[in-house]
């Protein structure tokens, strides 16, 4: 705690503070001998703080002031020509160490002569010539003015360190944060023999935040691809940086420019990335860019391709309120996929570029200008009982002559492309109705016949109150995640088909593929405790995807992507555990086969308390269940084919009461 202005002239970590708390004063850091141009702060999760403190690392032209081990920076202005880098990682790092960086309300005042390229301030959530591999490293932005960049990864700047890296990254450039330069999702090399590497790097720009370019550095001219860039990758000036996977996320603010992909300063230098994911989240995501690339830059020749790129946008309502916005796919090895994800809007006012597959989905009603480039369109998402409806809209009549589309949907009975507009229309598969059954006589006595309850909105309920049934909906299940489930279009809540997919594959054999899926509302029941649950579903025969009972796939999905199958119970006497049976819908016959028109009663029996049961509060049963239907592969191949699925019938009257909600015990 100072009690008057102060310099530091010490790089010993033992005798770095933990907390200095600058009580208004001015910090000075010196150096701390006559060969050294640095002075340093070393020491493990250090704190800067002051409600109204100057810190000034300038001791002459080129004297650096480093913060190693900083978990918090904040309340106090950077002052003359000040070079600071706040260091996430401390300068004796082990290896697998994490980082969390906080910078918040620092301010530096502008340059006199308005260049900002002798007032360098630098934010790095690995280290700065430390030979450690890290596990994550985390850097946090807001109120604050960084007068030059933030490095998620690694910076190494000296000969002598080799390689380091940084498992993952995390970047948030929050509201009231200022970049001069750039943000880099990995970190910096700059000699020849020199590596630093991300797995995954995620990046971050919240409303708020400002990343605009248009600062002078140098001359006019100067640090072209520096200025007002968030880049997935790092930045090599000579040395090499890789990033595995690079993510971007833009939900407002203002980027003047987004890359996938790294920057390079030196022709010598590589700035790689193996899979770049851009998200343009929301309006205010879509209105703070105007330039989105792939692919990297670099200061002279030619950038890095990254392997290959997504640029999504989602959640998008209105057309842009920032013009000439160009989407650029370009500077990819293996291709750019431009993905629309729930958006409904006229975004012909996009320049689109350098595409290789457009991507729309169920949730989608997009107007474009032209394709982009793309000679292929897939169609994604869950059409369940959506009428015909042109998803996707072409502007300008003058596209590839011959486009590909592909459906990796579910439910989808049918679709038109005309070169103008691609119409789809969901299947109606008929409605999955919960109904108490009516059992034989000679059930066993632990077996008692219920009436689920099934979790559903109306249809044309806001996201918000979707998103808030799936969230209660997944609180009474143990282990399924709000992710594994969905809203389908008649309103019910069921695991999402692609989840039963993937879950249910390990359960088929391997001569076999899955070629519907249709999964049944998520119910719960309330039984007597350790009794064993009887619940139905009312459903046509076509879409039990079977003439034999016994043939049925009826599976319970489990969680974390893990499924197993109900066994079929042919008579009275077997209805058990984790077991099913069809019967004569209202009746207590049970089938002996299935014909396509005839309503069945599914019937479903779960022990409370047992394996299949995920709610796991006393005397009450939950389960996900689905059914699928599996084909033989074709040889030298697989079958392929469209989802099934069920809407829950939204009951009148008395009967449409809502589910009572209970807290887990």
């Amino acid at each position: 705690m100072l009690s008057g202005d102060h310099a530091w002239d010490t790089d010993d970590a033992a005798k770095s503070p933990v907390k200095i708390d600058l009580k208004g004063y001015t910090l000075t850091l010196k150096t701390k001998s006559a060969t050294s141009n640095t002075g340093v702060i070393s020491g493990d999760g250090v704190t800067v703080t002051s409600t109204s403190g100057d810190i000034n690392a300038t001791i002459s032209g080129d004297t650096t002031g480093v913060i190693y081990g900083a978990k918090l920076i904040e309340n106090f202005d950077l002052v003359d020509n000040t070079y600071l880098w706040a260091l996430g990682a401390k300068k004796e790092a082990l290896d697998g160490a994490s980082t969390d960086l906080t910078v918040k309300n620092v301010k530096t005042n502008d340059p006199t002569d308005g260049n900002w390229k002798r007032k360098q301030f630098k934010i790095v959530g690995g280290g700065w010539n430390t030979a450690v591999d890290l596990s994550s490293a985390t850097v946090t932005v807001e109120d604050s003015i960084v007068g030059h960049s933030v490095y998620g990864g690694s910076v190494i700047t000296f000969s002598g360190t080799t390689g380091v890296s940084v498992d993952k990254t995390l970047v948030n450039i929050n509201s009231g944060a200022k970049v001069v330069r750039s943000v880099y999702g990995g970190g910096e090399s700059r000699k020849a023999d020199t590596i630093s590497t991300v797995g995954q790097s995620h990046i971050i720009v919240n409303k708020g935040a400002l990343i605009p370019g248009t600062y002078l550095l140098g001359s006019e001219g100067d640090k072209p691809t520096e200025k007002g860039y968030v880049y997935g990758g790092g930045n090599a000036e000579g040395g090499v940086c890789h990033v595995k996977n690079a993510i971007i996320e833009i939900k407002g603010g203002r980027v003047a420019h987004v890359r996938g992909g790294g920057r390079i300063e030196e022709t010598t230098g590589v700035s790689s990335v193996d899979v770049a994911e851009i998200r343009l989240i929301g309006d205010e995501g879509l209105n703070a860019v105007s330039d989105v690339k792939a692919g990297g830059e670099a200061a002279s020749g030619d950038a890095t391709l990254v392997g290959s790129a997504t640029i999504e946008l989602r959640d998008i309502t209105k057309a842009p309120a920032v013009e000439k916005v160009k989407i650029d796919g370009s500077g990819t090895e293996k291709g750019t996929t431009l993905k629309f994800t729930r958006v409904k809007a006229d975004l012909s006012a996009l320049t689109i570029s350098s595409m290789d597959i457009l991507v729309v989905d169920s949730g989608s009603k997009v107007t474009i200008n032209d394709l982009g480039g793309a000679k292929t369109i897939m169609v994604t998402g869950d059409f369940n009982k959506m009428p015909a409806t042109n998803i996707l809209t072409i502007k300008n009549a003058a596209i590839a002559a011959k486009v590909d589309v592909i459906i990796a949907a579910d439910n989808l009975k049918e679709y038109k492309w005309d070169n103008g507009s691609l119409m789809v229309m969901g299947r109606d598969s008929g409605v999955a109705e919960p109904v108490k059954p009516e059992l034989p006589k000679d059930t066993p006595a632990e077996v008692k016949p219920v009436e689920a309850k099934i979790y559903a909105v109306a249809p044309d309920a806001t996201d918000a109150e979707k998103n808030n049934v799936i969230r209660d909906a997944s609180e009474k299940l143990e282990g399924i995640s709000s992710g594994d489930l969905v809203v389908d279009a008649s309103g019910a809540i069921t695991v999402k088909a692609e989840t039963v997919r993937n879950a249910a594959s390990s359960l088929v054999a391997y001569n076999e593929t899955i070629t519907k899926v249709g999964p049944l509302p998520v119910f719960n029941a309330e039984v007597a405790k350790a009794q064993t649950a009887a619940v139905a579903y009312k459903i046509k025969g076509k879409d039990l995807y079977a003439t034999d009972p016994s043939k049925i796939n009826v599976i319970k999905y489990l969680g974390s992507g893990e499924a197993a199958r109900f066994v079929y119970a042919a008579a009275a006497a077997d209805f058990a555990d984790e077991s099913y049976t069809v019967m004569l819908h209202g009746t207590s016959t049970i089938a002996d086969s299935i014909a396509a028109d005839t309503e069945y009663d599914l019937v479903l029996f779960i022990k409370d308390g047992g394996r299949f049961d995920l709610d796991k509060a006393d005397a009450f049963v939950a389960d996900p269940p689905a059914v699928v239907q599996t084909e033989k592969k074709a040889s030298g191949g697989s079958s392929s084919g469209c989802n099934g699925g069920f809407g829950a019938l939204l009951l009148l009257g008395a009967a449409m009461l809502p589910l009572v909600y209970r807290k887990k015990r």
